[in-house]
């Protein structure tokens, strides 16, 4: 779960960037020279500016869920309407989507394809020794808020790949599982993607992503700077490929206190 927090906390300032240029850039994107800057070691990963957001606070209602035996539906309600009545967030925005607070508050049915389930799934990865325990338990805590297939296998893939890293799959292993339970191939440049990808919070369009940052990289500060090198949704394509680069590599000491 550290590692999906970490990933979030360093990728917040950068998602900050991200969405300014997809707001005011003719080509909806960062350039890829501001991208690839975070590759370079002497890139601080912390910074004054950097914060929690939403994928922490609710990664959190999940491990809650597992420890205390809560319902998932009534954890990601209650840290989530807390969340929210501490009004906007460091940089000035609302904690969580628009869709996601009219969920919160009882107005819509949890039906998003959001990678929001995929961001916060990590701790069932980690929490249970049988896969298909993995896979179920992690359907039951997506489809609360997000109830769309594509939601739900995202947010399998995340969980079912933890799992694995942590029994000691090679990344061959891995990569071949993700491609015949999930149909995710891993044929992405990472070059092409820090040069041409744009933001998107939809499943089928971040998560693959993060999947492949995790596979490219060579242990978990590299796995970090990859995937916020390829821009986008930052925070959580970090959350997600760094939640799977602790049970691959561990977390260096001097991260986890940082």
């Amino acid at each position: 779960m550290l590692g999906a927090i970490i990933g979030d906390i360093v990728g917040s300032t950068y998602e900050v960037e991200e969405i300014k240029a997809l707001k005011s850039n003719p080509d909806k994107k960062r350039s890829y020279e501001e991208r690839i800057k975070i590759l370079d070691k002497d890139t601080p990963l912390f910074t004054a500016d950097s914060s929690y957001t939403d994928d922490t606070v609710l990664t959190i209602a999940i491990s809650d869920s597992l420890s205390t035996g809560k319902d998932f539906e009534e954890s990601l309600r209650e840290y989530g309407l807390s969340e929210i009545s501490l009004g906007l967030d460091k940089y000035g925005r609302n904690r969580f989507g628009s869709g996601f607070v009219s969920w919160l508050k009882g107005e819509k049915e949890g039906d998003s394809y959001g990678n929001g389930a995929s961001m916060r799934i990590s701790p069932i990865g980690f929490y249970y020794d049988d896969l298909n325990f993995v896979l179920a338990k992690t359907r039951e805590a997506t489809i609360p808020s997000h109830n769309h297939e594509e939601a739900i296998k995202g947010a399998q893939a995340v969980a079912s790949t933890i799992y694995l890293a942590r029994n000691k799959f090679s990344k061959e292993e891995i990569k071949d599982s993700l491609e015949s339970r999930f149909g995710y191939y891993m044929n992405f440049d990472l070059e092409c993607l820090q040069q041409n990808y744009k933001f998107s919070t939809q499943t089928d369009r971040s998560v693959p992503e993060a999947l492949f940052c995790f596979v490219e990289s060579t242990d978990f500060e590299d796995c970090l700077r990859k995937a916020i090198s390829i821009g986008g949704d930052t925070d959580t394509i970090a959350a997600i490929a760094c939640s799977i680069a602790e049970s691959y590599y561990g977390i260096p000491e001097e991260l986890k206190q940082q």
